[in-house]
């Protein structure tokens, strides 16, 4: 019987970079990565801000520091001005009275000062920024206040002449007041500071930096994914290339490691797979062969028949071989749709107390028209009670069709077949002894095979009820062996060619249950 092949599934088209397992892979990756680099360059930009800052800081108290004991309240000057910082007084009016480094008169008035915040883009007025004070007294008993607060503050100078013309200045504003509390001037303390740009320098450096990595990173996350999706790869062609007829096929692959445990776990379930359609093929075929035997006797037996008129013995001859080979179809069927049940786990054993020396009694008396028929002679030996827990029903399907393989093929005068219950520590054992031709030991491990056929050329002798005898199912020892398993216990079978065979059954005792 010819198996006609098909592939396990439709074919599966390839998969989209963008929704592919290795996209995916890459992209975490990726993101790792950038938010690693992020949180780095981060930190490397507000430390290096910081440090920045305060050392600016550091440099405007200084300068404040000198310049401040020089104001001359009576005069609304300073007395002196040698620092190495631009320094501007302006009277409470708004007019700028007094500059260092000197400013020409003229340009004055047209002074204008740009002013920013240091940590921000945006412009505004100077006093923006003098909200908090600190209190400082100078000589003849006036107070000096200036803004100790927030970051220094970036001016622009947009005229005039001399070294701070057109420069960026990072600026604090003083707040000078007498005893009443009565502003007298403002003091403005600037040095010249790039800090922005040095900032927006080392922002454009670790972006661009950023992005190489990131770029690299890519190229390197993809060669990775690529490298480790390869086996996955290789056991999607391999899954899509296999039939039926081509389960043969395995992956083979030897790393050590979860893709090659996964494709280890595959060639096991190929190995079933391919067990279970060799198997389903030859069991189809071994019940087409079955089915077919009967068929074609009643077919030619009736074509015969109806060739002439006949006599009424002939009729019945040969209705009595059709029924005899309906009997045998019945069987097979029955059979068969036991095992199918079985191998889907839909029987359900009627469980009880059973008394296994009754139900080798009762099999023993169902097969004495057979047994004297042969010229068998049955012995039953140690029947004494042994219980245990099983369907009764299936436990005497189990006797009848061991004993009745044992009839059959220990034909001939004077032979038997022995029958011995005993009762062990745990179980209950029962063994059936056959005088018939035996079994070579190759074809011991494929006894319970359904239909295994063994033919002995020497002998010309069909080997056990697997062999399918006339009256057989050729499914007999693979529903004993099925009973026994689903009742927990084990069969074994020994023989030796040209003396007979043992078939040996355990069972757990009911007070081991």
């Amino acid at each position: 019987m010819q198996a006609t092949a098909f592939s396990f599934g439709q074919t599966i088209r390839p998969l989209r970079f963008f929704h592919s397992l290795r996209f995916r892979l890459m992209l975490w990756y990726l993101l790792i990565w950038g938010l690693v680099l992020c949180t780095f360059s981060a930190a490397i930009y507000f430390s290096e801000e910081s440090t920045l800052y305060q050392s600016l800081e550091t440099v405007l108290k200084t300068n404040i520091e000198h310049v401040t004991p020089f104001y001359d309240p009576m005069l609304g000057r300073l007395s002196e001005t040698n620092v190495n910082a631009l320094v501007i007084l302006q009277n409470p009016q708004g007019q700028i009275t007094q500059v260092n480094p000197t400013v020409p008169p003229e340009a004055l008035p047209e002074l204008r000062l740009r002013l920013s915040q240091a940590k921000g883009w945006g412009q505004g007025p100077l006093w923006r920024n003098s909200q908090s004070f600190t209190t400082s007294t100078v000589p003849n008993g006036q107070e000096l206040r200036f803004a100790s607060a927030g970051s220094p503050v970036f001016t622009e100078m947009g005229a005039g002449q001399g070294p701070y013309s057109m420069q960026q200045i990072a600026m604090r504003r003083i707040t000078i007041t007498n005893q009443q509390n009565q502003l007298l001037a403002y003091l403005y303390i600037g040095v010249p500071s790039d800090i922005p740009e040095q900032l927006q320098q080392l922002l454009i450096t670790l972006v661009v930096t950023t992005s190489l990595i990131l770029l690299c990173s890519s190229v390197g996350g993809y060669w990775l994914a690529e490298r480790a999706m390869r086996p996955v790869q290789t056991i999607t062609r391999t899954a899509q290339e296999i039939s039926t007829t081509d389960l043969h096929r395995r992956l083979n692959l030897r790393q050590r490691d979860e893709l090659g445990e996964l494709a280890t776990t595959f060639d096991r379930m190929l190995d079933r797979l391919e067990r279970a359609f060799e198997r389903q093929r030859q069991f189809t075929a071994d019940a087409s062969h079955e089915l077919r035997t009967p068929l074609s006797i009643v077919t030619t037996e009736v074509e015969r028949i109806l060739q002439r008129p006949r006599a009424t013995q002939d009729y019945i001859q040969v209705l009595s071989i059709i029924h005899q080979e309906h009997q045998r179809m019945t069987r097979l069927v029955s059979d068969l749709l036991t095992l199918a049940r079985a191998d889907q786990g839909q029987t359900v054993l009627k469980r009880e107390r059973v008394d296994l020396s009754e139900i080798v009694v009762e099999a023993a008396e169902d097969l004495s028209p057979l047994a004297e028929q042969s010229a068998i002679e049955i012995h039953l030996s140690g029947l004494d009670e042994l219980g245990v827990w099983g369907d009764r029903l299936y436990l005497t399907q189990l006797c009848i069709n061991l004993l009745e393989n044992a009839i059959k093929y220990s034909a001939g005068i004077g032979k038997q077949v022995k029958v011995k219950l005993d009762r062990e520590p745990r179980h209950a054992r029962l063994q059936i002894v056959d005088e018939g031709p035996g079994i070579d030991a190759e074809h011991l491990p494929h006894l319970f095979e359904r239909f295994y056929r063994v033919d002995q050329s020497r002998t010309h002798v069909r080997i056990m009820e697997n062999m399918s005898s006339p009256s057989g199912s050729g499914l007999g020892l693979s529903i004993a062996r099925w009973i026994v398993e689903e009742h927990g216990g084990t069969i074994q079978v020994r023989s030796t060619p040209g003396v007979g065979s043992v078939f040996e059954i355990c069972f757990p005792l009911l007070t081991d249950i």
